[in-house]
């Protein structure tokens, strides 16, 4: 026997970067590795990947490798946060922003090859509540906007409505930042708290980020209008890089308060409103990278 691995396949992923034949390719490749690979399938509903690599832990495996994209990695993968359990990621999705930042190469079968290797990472996540992000917690304009986002999935159009108008009027707003001890005031329209160098739409907002480094990238936009903001992202979008890069700053455990009501997301889920704290859990998932 070998080592028994629960491969996580995704049948409705993006499959942007996969072609026809490259899942078999890869079990191929990982059972020729010396990978004893049992596949399971996610459905419309259930079974989430999450649900699955949580059976992993209970039946004793000792590898998840998931094929699909961002929405499919990152569940499994907060399910597998502290275990003995390695993470392997396949690209099979649209984005892959989390493979990405660690570095995998986004055509699966050069990915399965790098599993086949067994060189482990250790990677970092941020925690803000009760929720963890891989990519990005944001706080302000497009927290607004992912917020409007989930209303809408669930047919509440008046609340989404609302978040809307708040985006399209939102003003600067005042906070209070500390960073691993140090407290700033500022002034802005949007705060990211950066995990992996890339967000939303694979942008590299901040490209220095490194998601195994034990700390957290914070890109402060200060003093800048809603049009600035937008154009700014529109040339990360088809340049690579803001026009106006952000502030930015590194730390391991960050403060944000603020008179306003201000809200907050992790990786586009809302995370609630000022004050938060958010924090680096350093190298809390092995990763074959």
């Amino acid at each position: 026997m070998g080592e028994r691995a629960l491969l996580i396949y995704n049948p409705a992923a993006g499959k942007r970067t996969a072609e026809d034949g490259d899942l078999a390719e890869c079990v191929r490749l990982l059972l020729a590795a010396g990978f004893d690979i049992e596949t399971r399938q996610t459905g419309a509903e259930h079974p989430t990947s999450a649900e699955l690599a949580k059976g992993a832990i209970a039946e004793g495996f000792s590898a998840v490798i998931v094929a699909g994209g961002d929405g499919t990695v990152a569940p499994a993968a907060e399910a597998l946060l502290d275990s003995p359990i390695t993470l392997g990621i396949l690209p099979f999705g649209s984005f892959m922003n989390v493979a990405k930042g660690l570095g995998i190469p986004l055509e699966p079968i050069d990915a399965a090859r790098l599993i086949a290797e067994r060189k482990l990472k250790r990677c970092d996540v941020g925690e803000v509540g009760k929720k963890v992000f891989f990519e990005t917690c944001g706080i302000g304009l497009d927290a607004d906007a992912f917020g409007a986002a989930r209303l809408v999935e669930r047919g509440r159009w008046a609340g989404a409505w609302r978040r809307l108008v708040r985006w399209a009027t939102a003003s600067p707003h005042r906070i209070e930042i500390t960073i691993d001890g140090r407290t700033a005031r500022y002034e802005v329209l949007q705060v990211l708290i950066v995990n992996s160098p890339y967000y939303a739409w694979a942008l590299p907002v901040v490209p220095r980020a490194d998601m195994t480094d034990g700390a957290l990238d914070v890109a402060l936009f200060p003093r800048m209008g809603r049009r600035d903001l937008i154009r700014s992202l529109v040339e990360i979008w088809l340049r690579g890089r803001p026009g106006t890069p952000p502030r930015t700053q590194r730390g391991k455990v960050i403060e944000i308060t603020s008179s306003e009501r201000i809200p907050v997301h992790a990786d586009g889920q809302i995370a609630g409103q000022l004050p938060v704290t958010v924090r680096c859990r350093a190298g809390a998932l092995r990763v074959y990278g």
